[in-house]
């Protein structure tokens, strides 16, 4: 995902340059991939560095922790403050950087952010509905055991 920023290496600081991100399934270098990438980059012009911000819409294929079942999970990812230096500036990050020729590569970027987005321990829509009454009646008796709570007379709190 490459974009050409010509006119902001050679435009004044503070110029804006906004792109527009529209493609179906993509794959990554390593085999990662996506159901869609949408939204909308602004590219911002500083001193040494453009400045990239947005929101990037994707779907990833991921397993529920609940049901082990695979689903689509939609991901609105912001991108904030991500900065690619310029050429002749140094850089700790090769990907992060902008060509002489004004080319900037997102790939990389993107993937990571995507990735940063997944969830932990990401659940499926339709079981993050059920009730806790409809959990607790696939109980059994001596299951069912712990979650009551048992008072004696001594530790009884105070109250009304």
């Amino acid at each position: 995902m490459r974009y050409r920023l010509h006119k902001l290496l050679n435009g004044p600081v503070g110029s804006i340059q906004t792109e527009y991100l529209d493609r179906g399934p993509t794959t990554f270098d390593d085999d990662f991939s996506v159901g869609l990438l949408g939204g909308e980059l602004i590219f911002v012009r500083l001193i040494d560095s453009v400045m990239v911000r947005g929101v990037v819409e994707t779907e990833v294929t991921v397993q529920c922790v609940r049901s082990l079942e695979d689903f689509q999970l939609p991901l609105s990812v912001p991108l904030d403050d991500i900065l690619f230096a310029l050429a002749g500036y140094p850089s700790d990050e090769p990907d992060r950087q902008i060509t002489d020729d004004g080319w900037i590569d997102l790939t990389e970027t993107l993937r990571q952010e995507i990735i940063m987005a997944i969830p932990i321990n990401p659940i499926n829509p339709k079981y993050t509905e059920a009730a806790a009454a409809e959990a607790a009646e696939e109980l059994s008796d001596k299951d069912r055991e712990w979650l009551t709570i048992k008072w004696s007379d001594n530790a009884r709190p105070n109250g009304p």
